[in-house]
C-alpha cells in the first residue's frame, strides 16, 4: 500500500475490501458504497432511533436523500465506506468535500453506527477507515461536527488526534425545541 501521504484514489481499488475484527470478536467486510446499497441504506437508516435521526445531517430514511448521497458517491464528492456484517449494513462513514469551494482542502467527516453494535469498535474503525482515505482526496483538515453532549463520539474522534475547533452556541435543535451547542473538531491529514 502505498503511504497515507501519496494515497491516490487509483490505490483505493487495492484497499477494498478490507476486513476486520470488532472488539466483541464480531467479523465486519469494509467496502465502498455503490448505488446498489440503495435500499439497505435506507433500512440501516430506519432501524436507528429518533435521537439518532435527530442529530443527522439530513433524513437518511427519506429515498430521494440516498439517492442524492449516491450520486454525490458517483461524482466523487462523497466517498462512503459501509461495514457489513454477512449482507448487512451495520455502519458507515463518509467523506465529504466540496471540490469547487475555497475549502476544497477541508473534508467532513461523517459516521453512523447501528444500535446492536455501539460499543464494539465499530465506529472508531469507520472513522480511521475515512482519515485514511482522505489523502486520496487531497484532503489536508478533516473536521467533523456533533453537538457538544455527544461524549462517545468526541472520544472517538480525539483519540484520531481530532482537536476542538469550535463551539457554536444554539447552533442545534432537538426534538423539543431546546437549543444545544455545536461542537467543531478537526485534525490535520
Amino acid at each position: 500500500m502505498t503511504p497515507a501521504m501519496s494515497m491516490t484514489r487509483a490505490d483505493l481499488a487495492f484497499r477494498y475490501p478490507t476486513n476486520a475484527l470488532l472488539r466483541d470478536g464480531t467479523a465486519v467486510v469494509f467496502r465502498p458504497a455503490v448505488a446498489a446499497d440503495r435500499e439497505s441504506l435506507i433500512g440501516f437508516a430506519r432501524a436507528l432511533n429518533e435521537d439518532d435521526l435527530l442529530y443527522l445531517r439530513e433524513d437518511i430514511t427519506s429515498p430521494d436523500v440516498v439517492d442524492d448521497w449516491l450520486t454525490d458517491v458517483a461524482r466523487g464528492e462523497t466517498f462512503t465506506v459501509v461495514a457489513e456484517v454477512g449482507d448487512r449494513i451495520v455502519g458507515y462513514g463518509s467523506l465529504h468535500l466540496e471540490p469547487a469551494r475555497w475549502t476544497r482542502h477541508v473534508g467532513e467527516i461523517r459516521i453512523n453506527v447501528h444500535p446492536d453494535y455501539r460499543g464494539t469498535g465499530l465506529g472508531g474503525e469507520l472513522a480511521g477507515e475515512v482519515r485514511a482515505i482522505a489523502p486520496a482526496f487531497n484532503v489536508r483538515l478533516l473536521s467533523a461536527q456533533m453537538p457538544v453532549d455527544q461524549l462517545t463520539a468526541r472520544t472517538v474522534f480525539e483519540r484520531l488526534g481530532f482537536r476542538h475547533q469550535a463551539i457554536l452556541p444554539g447552533w442545534v435543535m432537538d426534538r423539543d425545541g431546546r437549543d444545544l451547542d455545536l461542537l467543531i473538531m478537526a485534525t490535520d491529514i
